[in-house]
């Protein structure tokens, strides 16, 4: 008898040490965001179309912008204020609606590569050279059995301002 509880009780100190690093598991791992092109051109007092593209490794989602529940984290991209820079708002592609197990409604997600627009602006005092926007991309990602931690991940769109 005491041989068996001395065996359980392993058992839960090994379940117990292996399971946290799979619970701990950030949405990064699975998930890319960059800017969509190498630099970005623009001349003071213009503006330019920027592309970020988001990466989803196959298996996986991210929510969309606009989840279906409540309680989803929804994906979002800020972008940090920048001396002599303006923004749009980031425009999000349409979400696919998709129905999983553990779900009874469809949910709206990102699968595979997505792409944010937004439109930056240079206002005519900004100084010429190379500028960086960043921005911040939260995503939490998912497959068909569990979701991974929710992460914000780095964001940095090169400028070259003319």
């Amino acid at each position: 008898m005491k041989s068996r509880r001395m065996a359980v009780w392993l058992l839960a100190i090994v379940v117990c040490s292996v399971a946290p690093p799979a619970f701990a598991q950030g949405s990064a791992k699975v998930v890319k965001a960059a800017a969509g092109e190498p630099v970005y051109k623009i001349k003071r007092g213009g503006a330019v179309q920027i592309a970020v593209i988001v990466e989803v490794d196959e298996g996986y989602h991210i929510n969309s912008n606009r989840p279906a529940e409540k309680y989803l984290i929804p994906t979002a991209l800020k972008i940090e204020r920048t001396a002599g820079l303006t923004t749009t708002p980031v425009a999000y592609p349409k979400a696919k609606l998709q129905k999983f197990e553990f779900s009874e409604k469809p949910l709206s997600v990102f699968e595979g590569k997505t792409v944010l627009r937004l439109t930056a602006r240079a206002l005519p005092s900004l100084s010429a050279g190379a500028q960086t926007l960043k921005g911040k991309l939260t995503v939490q990602a998912c497959n068909n059995q569990q979701c991974l931690r929710p992460q914000t991940i780095d964001v940095s769109i090169p400028l070259q301002v003319e």
